[in-house]
């Protein structure tokens, strides 16, 4: 799968679509609650929430996401993850 995007573009993306997400309904760029979580998860993370164990995976998404287990997901925990699961990605893309 050849992308026509850069890796700068792409990473201009993740920004983009984090404080998009961050500005739901806190209102708080720098942030994800728990609610703006549970809209991105599905929408974002479609491959992950559509096996039988949705709600659970969720759940675990946004637990590993929140590092610090305060309820709020940062950009660089956000970032932290999203790397985790490119790695994951890549791993079973080998197979």
């Amino acid at each position: 799968m050849e992308s026509k995007l850069t890796v700068e573009e792409i990473m201009a993306l993740m920004v983009m679509k984090f404080e998009s997400y961050a500005s739901k309904s806190s209102g708080d760029k720098n942030t994800l609650c728990t609610e703006e979580l549970s809209h991105m998860t599905p929408a974002e993370f479609p491959t992950l929430c559509t096996v039988a164990k949705k709600d659970e995976i969720v759940k675990e998404i946004i637990g590993k996401m929140d590092a610090n287990n305060d309820k709020r997901v940062t950009f660089e925990e956000f970032m932290s993850f999203s790397s985790s699961l490119a790695s994951f990605i890549r791993d079973n893309m080998k197979e």
